[in-house]
């Protein structure tokens, strides 16, 4: 009886666990660069299916009023990875340098649990110096807490915010995904690969800090691998 019962109690546990996982949202914070996939990205979690190439004149933008832009609204959007389910609430924030300050006001405004910055290879090729600084704007405002506060409640919260996670992904994985990414995938080891060298020292940066990381690749316009790491960072 005592066996019986105790599984009934594992069982119900677990149930509640699940339940809890379905409906619990999660604020996840997403920024990065000027195109490299951000927009894709939401679209996806919004609806997944077959996106387009978005053009460059439809990037984000953001309107000002007086001196200030006005912070995107987040949405609600539902994860599904083999039937496990996870809710989120993000936002859509430009990533033209002008913006990269309202990446840290969304941040710190929701307290988002969870931070994923994204880039592609042209950091690697030597032509995304604006996300290699986008990337150390953002380390160097969580390690040394410059935010800038909108208003009194922001200032409160933010005095010791700190987010659980950042997850550095390198999207558009289907331009360099190649043998040697192969081999690190299967090999659980795809941090390793050449792709994250730009950003190794402001990695080490955070981990010293404090703060995990993780690092993963996606391919947002395809949906390849997305819904994977982004329950990989929630469930950390």
């Amino acid at each position: 009886m005592a066996a019986m019962a105790g599984s009934a109690l594992v069982g119900a546990a677990l149930w509640g666990q699940q339940i809890y996982n379905n409906w619990k949202s999660r604020r996840v914070g997403i920024y990065g660069a000027s195109m490299v996939g951000k927009t894709t990205l939401d679209r996806y979690m919004t609806t997944p299916g077959e996106m387009e190439e978005i053009p460059i004149d439809e990037r984000t933008d953001h309107f000002k009023i007086l001196t200030r832009y006005v912070l995107p609204r987040p949405t609600r959007k539902r994860l599904r990875y083999k039937g496990e389910r996870r809710v989120v609430h993000s936002a859509d924030v430009g990533g033209e340098d002008r913006f990269w300050n309202l990446w840290i006001d969304d941040m710190v405004a929701r307290q988002c649990e969870y931070v994923v910055f994204m880039f592609d290879d042209r950091a690697f090729a030597g032509q995304g110096i604006d996300q290699i600084g986008g990337f150390r704007f953002l380390v160097d405002s969580l390690i040394r807490r410059q935010y800038r506060y909108r208003n009194v409640k922001s200032w409160w919260k933010g005095k010791k915010y700190s987010p659980r996670l950042v997850l550095l992904v390198a999207n558009k994985a289907d331009r360099f995904f190649d043998k040697k990414a192969a081999q690190l995938w299967q090999e659980g080891r795809i941090g390793e690969h050449k792709i994250f060298d730009p950003f190794r020292d402001d990695l080490i940066r955070l981990q010293k800090a404090g703060i995990p990381t993780q690092r993963n690749f996606m391919a947002t316009r395809i949906g390849w691998n997305v819904e994977q790491a982004l329950m990989d960072m929630i469930d950390y």
